[in-house]
């Protein structure tokens, strides 16, 4: 028993150690079989459902996968990390393998300096991701226990506020995607402009620096948007309210308004690595007028029923009524819920009060409440953002409100009766609102109770729908429905029992520790039974797809390239990306932003009519337009499932099977450009849509003429038809990542075209002399070259990674400096005080 009371003790007088610990464990329990051996947490079987590897599926591995909304993790995340992984210690700057090649550290989201990047750059792979996914979960949780902590909060109320926050559904269901590579540093950038609206100077600064660098390195530039605007916010409410409650002038407003704005310029600074080349590209890129002239977006009001029933919309895991769950992650747990209620009865605080209106404005931000929505979406960023994701935001909104309303509930001195009859008449309303919900709405079936009950409480798979039914309508979806309000009740049921024990109980009161005890266990089994197994922890077998005989077909094509091609949009044959897990050129691809041309050379020919809900350079057809354009491109094969062979065989011109297997059918194209090819003539064309006309018009001889924007000096201008001349040749030497050596033999003045994107950065040598490079057909990069046998050397070395990583090592080494002096400030005065 002393035993016992020494353990308590010691973890008591160590809160903070306490609440490390919890998370840490509850990380674990929540992803870590992740690193079970023969395990990995990962979707990735979700690929097996697609060509080349449909037919040949295990048995044990669902029709889509474990979870097929992991997808993008699979099919992007992970190979862009694999290809980085494998580059190192090279920065990979450019990514030759997708897209007719395209900047990779300028996309932002590949997230080549990301610290849970760094974790799979040092531990082996498949491993890695259960650890990064682990982390992400701790550090929102810590970060959100200490800014409760910041706030006035006590252990209990603090501890509910990180659980909350990190293992609530919107954070847990994007745990693969590197938007919670910025969330997780959500609580500490608030945290620690709360330090520096206390104290602004040096240290406090840089804390704040640190904090806006880490974030801006996650990988998802829309994400950081929204926290440097939720900071700048806070800032100001905190910076006000300090003034206010102090009683100080206007003017002392000055210190941490100059110290907020230093610590985010450095802050930025710091990222500028990535920053730099990522501005580039958004100015070279479709997508900055595309999303400026596309309306903003936003979820159904529905949805908003999530915050009581988690899976009344099923789950992809088992029964998918409704796509996807990331659009109806509100779910904050029962308890939360009654809490934060409470903590808007017991005290109407300016920090609560304002706490509520900034969660009404991310609500309706969310689903596009008027005229708040269409007011706000009109300013720069909003307006091309998906603001749907600030429902991080309403979550960590009500995870605070929560942990303060904890904390009333176990303050010694507990509130009014007045106040307690209402604290547990709405807790019991709350219990309630599900069941009118789905009584009025007519989704509550009577006759499914008790197989809703053994999918709740048996953790039992409900029935697949029958092929052809309506899901909406089914037996299925009354069983899931009815399932998600029998989670409901129970755990709702408990936390209203335990708050009216605490409020209510007309003998013996629960006491504060088993009070704050039960409710952390009741919230922890809440979110757990609400969100673990979203991210599976799938046979490692499964995870990496193999080589098949379709693959190794292309893989002998190289460097030419290919593309998928499907009937079906949504089920692409070696879908997005992957062609650098196999080191594959894939004319397609899935990474934003998008150099502006490609993308218009794309959306005309090989895709049209695909729109903007998606990328279009997903997608891609065979139709005579189409071919033209993958002519241009060199893509010199087209992949398709067997199925789809039989019943809608290609037809084109110059098409024919060289490739036919059970796992697909590889289609040659013989009209395909070689990758390096030369042309004595050009034809100078004036504005874009003219260029893009012109290379895509059926009558367009690419193998002879170059289209060029500008005369190029000494290459003759085409008049009628003319052909490259039969002595000229050209041929890659080395094709590397960033490195192009060409060996090319011209008999006159001519253009050596390499099939790559044009893009700035790159820069050429003649034999060893610097030659300018030219854009050509639209997309393409050419150098001029004379009479004879010439080496041409091309090389990605962009300015903006130049520039970028200069002012992000002068930011470190003056954040350093900052530091240094506070280090060497705070001895000088414990020497002093010591003397």
């Amino acid at each position: 028993m002393s035993r016992a009371r020494r353990l308590w003790g010691f973890w008591s007088a160590r809160p903070t150690l306490s609440a490390a610990l919890i998370y840490a464990v509850l990380a674990v329990l929540m992803v870590g079989q992740g690193v079970l051996p023969g395990r990995t947490l990962s979707g990735s079987d979700t690929l097996l459902s697609s060509v080349p590897w449909q037919a040949s599926k295990p048995a044990d591995v669902p029709g889509l996968g474990t979870n097929f909304e992991l997808a993008d993790s699979a099919d992007v995340f992970q190979p862009m990390l694999q290809y980085t992984r494998s580059q190192l210690p090279t920065v990979p700057l450019w990514n030759p393998y997708i897209m007719a090649g395209r900047p990779l550290l300028a996309d932002g989201q590949s997230a080549v300096f990301s610290p849970f990047s760094l974790v799979s750059y040092v531990l082996p792979f498949w491993k890695s991701l259960a650890v990064v996914a682990m982390l992400k979960l701790f550090l929102g949780a810590f970060g959100a226990y200490l800014f409760g902590r910041l706030l006035g909060m006590r252990f209990g109320g603090a501890l509910v506020t990180g659980l909350v926050f990190a293992f609530g559904t919107f954070f847990v269901v994007w745990l693969a995607w590197p938007l919670t590579s910025v969330y997780a540093w959500i609580p500490w950038a608030l945290a620690a402009c709360e330090l520096l609206v206390r104290r602004p100077g040096r240290l406090s600064v840089a804390a704040l620096a640190a904090v806006v660098g880490l974030q801006f390195l996650g990988g998802h530039p829309e994400s950081s948007f929204h926290l440097i605007f939720v900071l700048a916010v806070f800032f100001a409410f905190r910076a006000l309210l300090d003034l206010r409650r102090r009683r100080l002038p206007v003017r002392a407003l000055a210190r941490p308004a100059v110290a907020f704005a230093v610590a985010t310029v450095a802050g930025t600074a710091l990222a500028a690595l990535v920053l730099a080349p990522l501005a580039e590209f958004v100015l070279h890129s479709a997508d900055l007028s595309r999303r400026v002239n596309t309306a903003a977006g936003f979820w159904q009001r529905r949805y908003l029923g999530a915050l009581l029933l988690h899976d009344y919309w099923g789950r992809p895991t088992q029964v998918d009524i409704q796509a996807f769950m990331q659009t109806r992650g509100w779910y904050a747990g029962a308890v939360t819920l009654m809490l934060a209620v409470s903590a808007l009865i017991v005290k109407r605080t300016a920090e609560r009060i304002a706490l509520v209106l900034f969660a009404l404005f991310c609500v309706c931000m969310v689903v596009g409440i008027q005229p708040l929505f269409g007011a706000v979406t009109r300013l720069p960023g909003f307006s091309s953002a998906q603001n749907e994701r600030l429902l991080i935001y309403f979550l960590l909104c009500i995870a605070l409100l929560a942990g303060w309303g904890l904390d009333d509930l176990s303050s010694t001195r507990l509130p009014r009766l007045g106040l307690r009859r209402s604290i547990v008449a709405a807790s019991g309303a709350i219990v309630c609102v599900p069941v009118v919900w789905m009584l009025v709405a007519g989704t509550l079936d009577l006759h499914e109770l008790g197989s809703g009950l053994r999918v709740a409480w048996g953790f039992v798979h409900p029935p697949q729908p029958p092929r052809g039914v309506d899901v909406q309508r089914s037996t299925s979806a009354a069983i899931v429905r009815d399932s998600s309000l029998l989670i409901w009740l129970p755990l709702a049921g408990a936390a209203f029992a335990l708050i009216a024990a605490r409020l209510w109980a007309p003998t013996r009161r629960l006491g504060v520790t088993p009070f704050v005890a039960l409710t952390m266990l009741l919230l922890a089994a809440d979110l757990f039974r609400a969100n673990m197994g979203f991210n599976p922890a799938i046979k490692r077998s499964t995870a990496v797809p193999p080589a098949t005989g379709a693959i190794r077909y292309l893989q002998s094509q190289r460097p030419n390239r290919f593309i998928g091609v499907s009937t079906i949009q949504l089920s692409q044959p070696l879908p997005d990306d992957l062609a650098m897990r196999f080191g594959l050129y894939d004319a397609r691809g899935y990474d934003f932003p998008v150099e502006k041309r490609f993308d218009d050379l794309w959306r005309a020919s090989v895709a049209p009519g695909v729109g903007d809900f998606t990328q279009p350079e997903e997608f891609a057809s065979a139709t005579p337009a189409a071919l033209r354009a993958l002519d241009l491109l060199s893509v010199s094969d087209l992949l398709v499932g067997p199925l789809q062979a039989i019943a809608t065989p290609l037809h084109g011109p110059g098409l024919h099977v060289a490739y036919k297997g059970k796992d697909g059918v590889v289609y040659a194209n013989s009209n395909a450009l070689p990758r390096v090819f030369v042309v004595d003539r050009q034809r100078t064309v004036a504005g874009d849509k003219a260029q893009l006309a012109a290379v895509t018009s059926p009558g367009f001889d690419r193998h002879g003429v170059a289209v060029t924007d500008h005369p190029v000096p000494g290459i003759p201008q085409a008049a009628g038809t003319a052909t490259g001349s039969s002595d000229a040749t050209a041929k890659l030497r080395s094709y590397d990542a960033e490195k192009v050596v060409i060996d090319a033999i011209a008999s006159r003045p001519s253009l050596v075209v390499l099939t790559d994107s044009f893009y700035p950065g790159w820069k050429a040598t003649v034999d060893g002399k610097p030659a300018p490079i030219e854009r050509v057909d639209y997309v393409l990069r050419g150098v001029s070259v004379g009479p004879g046998h010439h080496t041409i050397l091309m090389r990605y070395q962009p300015a903006s990674w130049r520039l970028g990583w200069i002012v992000s090592l002068v930011a470190l080494l003056a954040l350093l400096g900052a530091l240094a002096s506070v280090w060497i400030g705070t001895r000088r005065r414990h020497s002093k005080a010591a003397a």
